[in-house]
């Protein structure tokens, strides 16, 4: 198929992408410089601590409750409710948190170039990358 011919992808298409202990992703699209992808956290599970390299995440939660904890020493929060969006600029380490036994899932576009993921051991004591 032309790359630029519309397509649907059905979830027997999605394919797994880079991971982070605690996530399950699956590509939807890609092109140069945007990864969209299906993302799962089951319930009660806080993911490895990482970031996202370059790139700029725009992330809807689809269902769920979460919590993104990140800057220094991990003391920030976001809290984002089925519905809601939310935006990471490049190299802001996190963690993504589930606060309910009920399973999350996001749809997030990762826009730029450079690896999806990178796993670290957790943010600075100081700076949030």
């Amino acid at each position: 198929m032309e790359p630029d011919s519309p397509r649907v992808v059905t979830q027997q298409d999605l394919e797994a992408a880079e991971g982070t202990p605690g996530i399950t992703r699956k590509v939807a699209f890609q092109t140069d410089n945007n990864t969209l992808v299906q993302a799962h956290v089951d319930g009660g599970v806080s993911s490895g601590w990482h970031h996202h390299g370059d790139r700029h995440v725009y992330a809807h939660l689809v269902e769920g409750e979460a919590v993104i904890e990140y800057g220094p020493g991990g003391n920030e929060r976001l809290e984002v409710e089925a519905g809601g969006f939310f935006h990471l600029p490049p190299r802001v380490v996190h963690r993504d948190v589930n606060p309910i036994d009920e399973p999350q899932r996001w749809i997030i576009s990762f826009v730029g170039t450079g690896v999806l993921v990178e796993n670290v051991d957790g943010p600075s004591p100081e700076t949030s990358a």
